[in-house]
């Protein structure tokens, strides 16, 4: 029975967006960068669709940000677009934070839809509900964001390739386009029916405030001045120059994690290696394009929730943020938590800060490196199809 319903599960994800998705709605999403084209699963998600519409369309009320409830206005007009490790997510009022649209509603899971290709469009899940309003579209397969939210539509390829650019651009400027880039109008158009030329720019759309206005500040800070570890893989060499003066215990394990000197438990058999070369013959197991490039976790469990037999305390230094590319910085889940995981940065990413206890800065060559292993084609679970494995860490003054 079980393996029965597997194969009806897979039948149905094969034909889901085909002949179920020829007589349903579209949404028509226009950005002030381009056109979303996405068709609703208005018999797979009822409920998520009806509260998406509601919103879009103005028939539902919804709280702004003062607190005041809003009747007979569109909710997403004018709603900021962010970057998102899967695509884009928008449908926030932004104020000092950003603000969805009151309460959630409850989680439709059946039949089941996964995150397994690109263009799905999902309504956010937090505690336990679905919504109130925030959702996201996908511009490649990512079995992560299962069970973090509903899918219950699927845009067309134009639509992709807008979320992949918009994505790209987004992450590069940490969140700071130089122009804004928003949801202009959402229009519901009925099964059957042509879809409407892209609208004038309506003077009456305004583009909400951003949580943050500043502009994003030229890199600054301390600069690393401990040795360089070299990190050997089948794709290149990382070569990062430390900073043990500003992360004393964090690049001390790193270091004693790489020549053997620290013992460590292994997860997979409860075994003490001694002597051991931790990071020698391990795979990269983690991508996420324009976000960062993660290794270190040996059963590959991408939660950070591993356990080698250690833990250590975050830690920060004066100046020291993710102001800049090449990062290297220990993984984490959750504060004080580390032990072996660690994580180039692609991209400037101040929503880092505090978080996460950088150990290292990559020079220009490596960046050229880290970037074509982000290029690669990867699975569902953002680990590269051909695997990029770390041949040997050395160090170097």
């Amino acid at each position: 029975m079980r393996r029965l319903a597997l194969l009806a599960a897979i039948l149905f994800s094969a034909i889901r967006f085909t002949a179920l998705g020829q007589s349903q709605p579209r949404a028509v999403i226009d950005t002030t960068a381009g056109r979303l084209t996405c068709t609703l699963f208005t018999h797979e998600r009822p409920a998520t669709t009806a509260a998406f519409i509601a919103l879009a369309e103005g028939t539902k009320a919804w709280t702004a940000p003062d607190g005041s409830m809003e009747r007979d206005q569109p909710f997403y007009d004018g709603t900021r677009i962010f970057p998102h490790s899967a695509g884009i997510v928008t449908g926030a009022r932004a104020a000092k934070e950003e603000r969805a649209a009151g309460a959630g509603f409850a989680v439709e899971a059946a039949p089941p839809l996964r995150f397994d290709r690109a263009g799905l469009l999902a309504m956010t899940e937090a505690k336990g509900e679905a919504g109130p309003s925030r959702f996201l579209v996908t511009d490649h397969a990512n079995a992560e964001v299962d069970g973090h939210a509903v899918v219950f539509g699927e845009c067309d390829e134009a639509s992709v390739k807008l979320v992949a650019r918009l994505r790209r651009e987004l992450q590069a400027t940490d969140n700071h386009p130089a122009k804004d880039v928003a949801i202009r109008r959402v229009v519901i158009v009925p099964a059957g029916k042509a879809l409407p030329g892209v609208a004038a720019v309506d003077a009456n759309v305004v583009v909400l405030p951003a949580p943050s206005a500043a502009p994003l500040a030229a890199p600054a800070g301390p600069e690393p001045t401990g040795p360089v570890a070299v990190i050997e893989t089948s794709v290149g060499t990382i070569s990062c120059r430390l900073f043990t003066k500003e992360s004393p215990i964090a690049t001390a394990t790193f270091l004693s994690l790489v020549d053997g000197s620290k013992d460590w438990t292994d997860p997979r058999t409860r075994a003490v290696q001694h002597g051991h070369r931790f990071y020698d013959g391990q795979a990269i197991d983690r991508v996420l394009p324009d976000y960062y490039i993660q290794f270190g976790d040996i059963t590959g469990d991408i939660s950070g929730d591993t356990d080698i037999g250690f833990r250590f305390k975050n830690e920060s230094a004066p100046g020291l943020t993710f102001d800049r590319p090449g990062r290297l910085a220990f993984g984490n889940g959750g504060p004080d938590t580390n032990n072996s995981e660690l994580f180039f940065a692609l991209n400037p990413m101040h929503v880092l800060d505090g978080g996460y206890t950088i150990i290292g800065q990559c020079d220009g060559a490596s960046m050229k490196v880290l970037e074509r292993v982000a290029g690669l084609a990867r699975d569902s679970s953002n680990r590269p199809l051909t695997p990029v494995v770390i041949r040997r860490i050395s160090t170097k003054p």
